[in-house]
């Protein structure tokens, strides 16, 4: 996808935790207020108890680390349940209104999932007031497709509604069915999707529509009510079909309360591109510019980049003409400590076909050396692993700034610096820096380090002769 679709993608499709739980909030208040589903009182009762404990589910559910967008996750209604998936976006295709018309997806996984609970034929007619005997026509007639069969008699999901006069468009899906269904059914014997609709023309008649395992059509049958009713029955006695009314599918979906845009030649939030916009308008009138440097050395036999920065006050005559520069601030001994991926590609541009190769002549495999460096670097290492909330594993996959001497002249300077910091990002040599540290001397530099919280950083050790700060980027 181009960055345009992209974004639209992004703009459409939870991609991350906070996606997910904003769209439920708003899906519970939609759930309390519209009338819009015609559902009973009783199912929008269970509707709203199911909602609020599949919410606090995936608030304690810890979501995989997925650095693609490709990936999104989807909630939807089961018949006796709702669960959350995560998907993979194989192809989407916008129009000229950036309207989606298309999109495929595969290599679904479930992620969570909360049941309603089960009622006995009595209990589902006591709640609505029924006969038994009017339930049991219901499913033999093929009107409470989620009902299960238990031995002889039938379990149905509290979610289950009372059926509505008129025949429902149904969806049944299987991976397989029992050799007693298929001898008295052998067309469905290279199916795994049938679709069952009345016909138009002729009330009496219904159209079935059999698809393969390729999505692509394998047969189309035409039957009676009689014919339509039995084939149903045996469909919904098997435990391992699953029906889906058409109604069903056509839930409401809240809109996105985060927006994505492109700014910069980046994607970015809406609060993000409020930053970047601030920053490039003081930066604009304080006439200040900002440069980066690195270079990559060998420090007892680690490959490290050394990274600095500064920023200068530009001054310009009246016919905008540079006339001179004053440096303000500057980052000096920064260390890009890498990332195990970050230094293989770096290791590939000079000759070597893989860390290993290159770790032959060193002490310990990579992991070892990464946790030397961590240790000479006052724990930078596992401070990824409490801030970022990583595994070990993805711990050594995010590399680090650590800043060992920054000058300011003047205070307000190193504010302004601060405030631009991700500008000083983008000169960084490693794509997946996403930790900022620096020590300085509490002694010396209680000012220094007390701008450094004002402009969002978080102390990470202190004491009387240091403090050392951090910041995600």
């Amino acid at each position: 996808m181009d960055y345009y679709s992209k974004i639209n993608y992004m703009n459409q499709y939870m991609i991350s935790k906070s996606d997910v739980m904003d769209s439920l909030r708003n899906y519970i208040v939609h759930c309390e207020e519209t009338q819009e589903e015609g559902w009973s009182e009783n199912k929008r009762k269970v509707i709203l108890e199911i909602l609020k404990k599949f919410s606090r589910c995936v608030e304690e559910l810890r979501f995989p680390e997925i650095e693609s967008v490709d990936w999104f996750y989807q909630y939807m209604w089961k018949g006796d349940g709702i669960v959350l998936e995560l998907q993979h976006c194989d192809k989407a295709e916008f129009d000229e209104e950036q309207g989606l018309v298309s999109m495929e997806s595969s290599n679904s996984m479930v992620l969570a999932q909360v049941k309603c609970a089960y009622l006995t034929v009595e209990q589902y007619a006591e709640k609505y007031d029924v006969t038994v005997t009017a339930v049991r026509q219901w499913i033999r007639r093929g009107k409470l497709r989620s009902a299960v069969k238990m031995g002889r008699d039938w379990l149905i999901p509290e979610l289950a509604d009372r059926p509505q006069r008129g025949y429902e468009p149904v969806t049944y899906s299987w991976q397989y069915l029992s050799d007693a269904l298929l001898e008295e059914y052998p067309f469905l014997d290279q199916c795994c999707e049938l679709h069952i609709m009345r016909s138009e023309r002729e009330r009496a008649m219904f159209q079935a529509v059999l698809l393969n395992k390729y999505g692509k059509v394998y047969e189309k049958l035409r039957m009676g009510i009689k014919e339509r009713e039995k084939l149903e029955l045996a469909l919904i006695s098997q435990p391992e079909v699953e029906a889906e009314e058409w109604q069903q599918s056509l839930m409401f979906v809240p809109n996105k309360e985060k927006i994505y845009y492109l700014k910069g030649g980046k994607i970015m939030l809406e609060e993000e591109v409020r930053k970047y916009e601030d920053t490039i308008k003081m930066m604009r009138e304080n006439n200040l510019e900002i440069h980066t440097s690195n270079d990559l050395y060998d420090e007892d036999g680690m490959y490290i980049w050394g990274f600095s920065a500064s920023m200068s006050s530009v001054d310009y005559d009246e016919e905008g003409n540079e006339t001179g520069e004053a440096e303000a601030v500057r980052l000096d001994g920064g260390i890009v400590i890498p990332s195990e991926s970050e230094f293989m590609m770096e290791m590939e541009e000079n000759g070597y076909t893989s860390a290993a190769e290159l770790c032959d002549s060193m002490s310990g495999d990579m992991i070892s050396t990464y946790i030397t460096v961590a240790n000479m670097r006052e724990g930078i290492k596992p401070e990824i692993l409490k801030e970022l909330d990583l595994p070990e594993e993805a711990a050594y996959e995010s590399s680090i700034l650590y800043i060992q001497n920054i000058e300011a002249e003047h205070l307000e300077n190193l504010k302004m610096f601060l405030k631009a910091f991700d500008f000083v990002k983008e000169g960084i040599p490693a794509s997946n820096c996403s930790l900022a540290v620096c020590l300085m001397s509490w002694e010396q530099e209680s000012e220094k380090a007390k701008i450094f919280l004002e402009c969002g950083w978080r102390i990470r050790s202190i004491d009387q002769s240091a403090v050392l700060v951090y910041r995600r980027l």
